[in-house]
């Protein structure tokens, strides 16, 4: 009974963020490959997670990277300080982010996010939609809120190259 009400408080909390989602408008500006000097990467905890973290340091050396990862319920992790972790419990009545750190990476700029989520989520597009960002870019899926949407791939990783050779094309005027 416990799991259904809060299933249920839930729901109510993520169509609160779901409306605070219409009307916002984002700017995105498209940096090139050599451009990109900050970069937060954001992703759903997987056994995989370390290969596709690695494979964005390899492609993006030059930047500097920050790490976001979703937490989904019944799923353990540790806790470290050079990744902000979020939670559904972060997220409060009124559609209202409950976590400090995810605030303070939302409020930061950076020239590109990574989103190597494979399904889109009511908290994953408040991430998108929020975020200081100049540019957002995800796989394509659908209900994706990306500014670069990539089509054509399955994995992070295929994304992961796939980005990379997309932005190394954009030349800047």
């Amino acid at each position: 009974m416990k799991k259904i009400i809060n299933n249920i408080l839930h729901r109510l909390k993520e169509d609160s963020l779901a409306r605070q989602l219409e009307g916002v408008e984002r700017n995105a500006e498209y940096k090139g490959f050599k451009d990109i000097r900050r970069c937060l990467v954001f992703w759903t905890s997987s056994p995989n997670e370390r290969k596709w973290i690695k494979s964005v340091r390899d492609h993006f050396a030059e930047a500097k990277i920050e790490k976001l990862c979703f937490v989904p319920n019944g799923i353990e992790v540790s806790e470290t300080d050079d990744v902000v972790f979020m939670r559904n419990e972060d997220l409060g009545f009124g559609g209202k982010i409950q976590n400090e750190r995810l605030l303070g990476v939302l409020r930061k700029k950076y020239d590109l996010l990574i989103d190597l989520t494979g399904e889109t989520s009511v908290l994953g597009n408040y991430v998108l939609a929020h975020t200081q960002a100049a540019c957002t870019a995800g796989m394509k899926k659908e209900g994706g809120i990306a500014d670069l949407i990539v089509d054509g791939v399955s994995t992070p990783l295929e994304f992961i190259d796939k980005l990379t050779e997309l932005l190394s094309k954009i030349n800047r005027y």
